[in-house]
């Protein structure tokens, strides 16, 4: 009995050293938005939450979650596959079918002016699903959450540490191929500048949260005893990499991303400042004022740092108006098409080929539109109205997931503080970009909020959080 547990727990650790590195090879080749690198990821992930679901069990906190997250994927993913069929009597069938009927005599009509294209896109949806629903599942107590945000964490300091290295050595390469994008501007393992942005803020979050957490434990560790040096090299090691990543969000360059990152420090590091060195907060009276006091010198500290080393991306905003940037001027071609199609959508995936028809000649000739910088607008076009109704109830369940975070968990808080902030930052930038449409990134955000969700739900009704305790010691990876 004794023997098949320790076993059971063996192979789960395993499989959950097996999700981590899936998910940081997949940020590895461009994010995966090649075909080769993305079926690598797909396949590996879709073997791992096979595997999850036949030897472990469902999570019991966060069931609920993931059953919503299973019923979303069987929606979004069921609609897909039925705009790319024939409906009875042409039903709901685009108006472009009725056209290429009257020109070329094709017989087939559906909602998807691109069938094959939306076929294909499902599976881009399905993954960053079946990472959610998988580290859910392998995220059955807190020190494996802590364990997958520590290792995700790691991992954006080590690509900011090379993304530095490559930028100021061989700034016209990425990795190993010819760079000809954002020749400028740091990218890291990515194309778009944007990307990376919104990688790097949430990795700068991480590594100040792995920070937090092991100054605590070094401050609290006496000293002369063993393993203190250690504990020391390890502080300097996070805090070499927490200035890594912010060094390299700054040159990214990326105005929007930047910007969100900034919010959601706003929101992160003055709690994180205040509640730094204590463990006791709920037990001793404090001062309002001096909570107040160091919650204004949080903020004016954030907004420093956005002025001091920002000046790069506030210099391109000064220099391009907003009007003037091409992602705000297809914006009215995108509400037409949107409103053309707001029912059943175009299809999944379709965007490149329906927004031609669209677009304001305006905004210049040159250039393809493939995406629509903008997630939300993006997948209202493509899925229809089912897709604000999805997004609004994901946003829902992470908002009570996160209050349910709030009220009940105490050492471990600032997870949850660190969920909503990471949470907030994709938000905003999804509106102006489309981040959450590359694989890689949209694996590693998927991983982050399984771990982020199963702490905030993760206080069990047999074990209290401890109010008198010392700091919280470090995960280990």
């Amino acid at each position: 009995m004794l023997s098949n547990l320790i076993n059971r727990l063996v192979l789960r650790e395993a499989v959950l050293v097996a999700f981590i590195g899936l998910v940081i090879l997949t940020l590895v080749p461009f994010g995966s938005v090649t075909p080769f690198p993305f079926a690598f990821a797909a396949i590996g992930m879709f073997v791992l939450a096979i595997l999850s679901g036949l030897l472990f069990a469902q999570p019991r906190q966060s069931r609920w979650v993931f059953n919503i997250a299973l019923s979303l994927l069987m929606a979004l993913t069921g609609w897909a596959f039925i705009q790319t069929i024939e409906l009875p009597a042409h039903w709901l069938a685009n108006p472009a079918w009725g056209a290429a009927r009257d020109l070329v005599g094709v017989q087939y009509a559906a909602i998807s002016v691109e069938p094959a294209d939306t076929l294909a896109a499902i599976l881009w949806v399905a993954l960053p699903f079946v990472t959610f629903l998988t580290g859910l599942i392998l995220c059955d107590t807190d020190q494996r959450a802590r364990k997958v945000l520590a290792s995700l964490g790691l991992a954006a300091g080590v690509i900011a540490v090379f993304g530095l290295l490559q930028f100021s050595m061989l700034p016209n390469i990425l990795i190993v191929i010819e760079k000809h994008a954002y020749v400028d501007s740091l990218t890291a393992v990515f194309v778009n500048r944007n990307t990376a942005a919104t990688f790097l803020g949430m990795g700068t979050l991480l590594m100040l949260t792995l920070v937090r957490d092991i100054a605590r434990s070094f401050s609290a560790h006496p000293p002369g005893e063993p393993g203190r040096n250690l504990l020391l090299l390890r502080t300097w090691i996070y805090i070499l990499l927490l200035c890594a990543c912010f060094t390299a969000l700054m040159l990214s360059r990326s105005r929007a991303g930047i910007f969100a990152t900034f919010v959601a420090a706003l929101i992160y590091f003055p709690w994180l400042f205040i509640n730094w060195n204590s463990s006791r907060r709920y037990l001793i009276p404090r001062q309002r004022w001096r909570s107040v006091l160091k919650l204004l010198s949080a903020m004016i500290f954030i907004v420093l740092l956005l002025s001091m080393f920002a000046g790069r991306a506030i210099l391109r905003a000064q220099e391009r108006r907003l009007e003037d940037d091409d992602r705000f001027c297809i914006l009215p071609g995108i509400w037409r098409a949107i409103s053309d199609h707001w029912l059943t959508g175009t299809g999944l995936g379709t965007f490149r080929t329906v927004f031609s028809a669209y677009r304001d000649p305006a905004c210049g000739i040159f250039g393809i539109f493939d995406r629509a910088h903008n997630f939300y607008l993006e997948g209202f076009l493509g899925l229809g109205v089912i897709f604000p109704v999805a997004t609004f109830l994901a946003f829902t369940v992470l908002a009570r997931v996160f209050w349910r975070g709030l009220s009940e968990r105490r050492r471990l808080r600032h997870y949850v503080l660190l969920g909503i902030s990471a949470t907030v930052l994709v938000a905003l930038h999804s509106a102006v970009d489309f981040s959450l449409q590359i694989p890689g990134f949209a694996v590693f955000f998927s991983a982050f909020l399984s771990a982020a969700v199963a702490i905030s739900l993760g206080r069990s009704h047999g074990e209290k959080d401890r109010l008198y305790g010392g700091p919280t010691p470090p995960a280990t990876v």
